[in-house]
């Protein structure tokens, strides 16, 4: 089981690096998305800034933890079907599309802050 939960640490460490290019391409949408793309930017900045800070750590704690693991690694992926849908569709910030990206940064700083609340509570009570 170990194996698996540091492959899957692994996959997680790949897309996080890959993600950055999601988010800078989709940039312009997410700041014309206005309050909410700002939200997610704030949100992501600081899930990011934990992140970094987690792997200088080099904790087993982070790479053992798969549930952990595979929310980050899903986060990522929603943001990814959300990049390629902008990025392969030409879908932009429009009147017509505002909701759309609206509720998709919503749920997302959701899933980021949800990530964060998760990583604080279920590792506060470990001793590891």
């Amino acid at each position: 089981m170990k194996k698996v939960s540091k492959i899957v640490y692994y996959i997680k460490l790949i897309l996080f690096i890959t993600n950055f290019y999601f988010i800078f391409t989709m940039m312009h949408n997410i700041l014309d998305a206005r309050i909410c793309g700002i939200i997610f930017i704030i949100a992501y900045l600081i899930y990011s800034f934990k992140v970094v800070l987690e792997l200088l750590s080099k904790k087993e704690r982070y790479k053992n933890d798969m549930i952990y693991n595979l929310m980050q690694i899903g986060m990522i992926v929603y943001t990814l079907v959300i990049f390629i849908r902008c990025f392969f569709m030409k879908m932009y910030v429009t009147k017509f599309t505002m909701v759309y990206f609206n509720i998709n940064y919503i749920i997302l700083s959701i899933l980021v802050l949800f990530i964060m609340v998760y990583n604080f509570i279920g590792f506060t009570d470990k001793n590891n």
